[in-house]
């Protein structure tokens, strides 16, 4: 339903290059960066694995997920991702696109800190099993803890609200997929009917907010409490 197509004009090889604080974040004042996050579930999708971060620009909880490197496509920085955050090797190709979001931040880690960041965040999901779940090693460095929550706890708890529509987003592909699994095993209309109301009904929740504007977030680190207001895209 959604993809990221990948285009590559010449022979580009890309360049290791590391860059301290000072410097990236004079890079962060002049650019947006690409970032893989990734969606974890439990196979039956009852369950949505998070980690609480440490650090800006998000200290709450969050995707697993990082800065994509230059050549790569955003499933292999997703797969590179959850071999530091999560210490499992996992092959690129099982992490699917839920959808593409532009995030921007009044804070973050690299100094000066109230300079903020801008990223454009590709969101995968990424079905675990449940002995990949028992041999999780989190990143103790990013993360003061993780755990596994029911969707409606995202939903309708204190959480940021892009995870909220990520997890929208995942429902209405979810069922789009169970229409097009129906329409190719040539089930009854009365079923196919069925399926297609259920996506159209996911589809416009999954819509609604951003059909309204930009939503503002303000986020008391203290209380752990979010804010959000709608805005007019001016």
């Amino acid at each position: 339903m959604i993809h990221v197509p990948r285009f590559i004009t010449g022979p580009f090889k890309p360049n290791s290059l590391f860059l301290e604080d000072a410097e990236y974040g004079r890079a962060l004042d002049a650019l947006v960066k690409a970032v893989s996050d990734v969606l974890i579930t439990s196979p039956d999708g009852g369950r949505i694995f998070l980690g609480r971060r440490k650090v800006h620009p998000q200290p709450d909880w969050w995707y697993m997920g990082g800065r994509a490197k230059p050549g790569e496509t955003p499933q292999q920085a997703a797969a590179r991702v959850m071999r530091r955050e999560l210490g499992l090797q996992l092959a690129p190709a099982r992490f699917e696109v839920i959808g593409s979001y532009s995030m921007i931040w009044a804070m973050r880690e690299q100094p000066p800190a109230e300079h903020g960041t801008a990223d454009i965040s590709t969101v995968h999901h990424l079905v675990i099993q449940p002995e990949e779940e028992a041999a999780v090693q989190i990143d103790e460095k990013e993360y003061a803890e993780s755990r596994w929550f029911h969707p409606e706890e995202v939903l309708k708890g204190e959480f940021h609200p892009i995870l909220k529509q990520a997890l929208r987003d995942l429902q209405a592909k979810t069922t789009y997929k169970a229409l097009q699994q129906a329409v190719q095993q040539g089930d009854e209309d009365s079923r196919l009917a069925t399926l297609a109301r259920a996506f159209v009904a996911a589809a416009q929740e999954s819509m609604l907010p951003a059909e309204r504007g930009v939503m503002q977030v303000d986020f008391d680190e203290a209380s752990r409490k979010y804010a959000v207001t709608l805005q007019e895209e001016s």
